[in-house]
């Protein structure tokens, strides 16, 4: 059950609120609350699982063991701030609650618990004739974090390196924008006293463009994902890799971006998961709201021309 439960909360961390390539202004102040929500009860499977009675193919979507389902609520409060125009620094607070329930035991109890905090920092380092910034984060494992097989945690118990390559474009006069991320997490492994489990690093990618239609509407589609190493356990003083263990996701993500006004600003978003392995399957469903403390030179300045 262990393992069912790496599988179903890995998700969790890769739905960070996505800024773009462009930072903030000196002093501007954003703060977002977010909301994801998955239910799910399928996965994508890997050989080391059965389906049919049969091993199923990595990759393959399968129905979790004895009627499982997943239920989680996710809530992000995100607050970055602009040192400079082209410094910003991001700090990051989640909120989950998370089932998981099956014919085995149809009872068990939820996990409401704070997440793992993440801090990072962005650097502009050019506007012309693409705008990149690099971007690095850091994840300390803060939040609830159990061995217990039969209690859900909220992250594996460990620290996450995270490095970021941020490339965007405006298309004007065409009202529209592109944005590539290429990101490579790295994962060091847990305490011995918290687990011996040590999960793989990950490469992340994610390609966005936006449309404005009308007023502050804008239309959004992305591709968004990472591709994960295997795990690898340590037994006594020697460490065995852990076959078909590695975690992949692909996500379509549709949303909408509306600007009500230039402080104030909504987005909902469905991911729909195309591919994967090691993975839960299905939709996550997002909503957010953001504000934008500006700089009094800048209130006439629109969030979206940067975003």
């Amino acid at each position: 059950m262990r393992e069912c439960f790496l599988v179903i909360t890995c998700f969790l961390w890769s739905l960070n609120v996505h800024a773009g390539a462009w930072t903030l202004e000196k002093n501007e102040l954003w703060l977002k609350s977010s909301f994801f929500t998955q239910q799910t009860s399928y996965r994508f499977a890997s050989s080391r699982i059965f389906c049919d009675e049969a091993e199923c193919e990595n990759g393959q979507l399968a129905p979790y063991l004895f009627n499982g389902r997943l239920q989680s609520y996710v809530g992000y409060f995100d607050v970055r701030y602009g040192i400079t125009n082209r410094l910003e620094l991001q700090v990051q607070l989640p909120y989950y609650n998370i089932s998981f329930t099956d014919d085995v035991d149809p009872e068990r109890a939820k996990t409401k618990a704070i997440g793992d905090l993440v801090f990072s920092a962005r650097y502009n380092v050019s506007l012309k004739p693409v705008v990149y910034t690099f971007k690095i984060a850091a994840k300390a494992p803060t939040g609830f974090f159990n061995k217990d097989a039969e209690i859900v945690p909220v992250g594996d118990g460990q620290w996450d390196l995270f490095f970021v390559n941020q490339f965007g474009r405006s298309l004007y006069p065409f009202k529209g924008y592109v944005n590539v991320d290429i990101g490579y997490k790295i994962r060091f492994a847990p305490s011995p006293d918290k687990s011996n489990l040590n999960p793989g690093d990950e490469l992340h990618i994610r390609g966005e463009s936006g449309y404005n239609a009308i007023g502050g509407l804008w239309f959004k589609l992305a591709v968004d994902g990472f591709f994960g190493k295997e795990f690898t356990a340590a037994f006594a003083d020697s460490e065995l890799q852990l076959i078909d263990s590695e975690r992949k996701i692909l996500y379509l993500e549709p949303g909408l971006y509306w600007e009500v006004n230039p402080a104030w600003a909504c987005d909902l978003t469905l991911k729909y998961a195309i591919s994967g392995k090691n993975y839960p399957a299905g939709f996550v469903f997002g909503a957010g709201i953001s504000y934008t403390m500006q700089r009094e030179n800048n209130k006439n300045t629109k969030n979206h021309e940067k975003i």
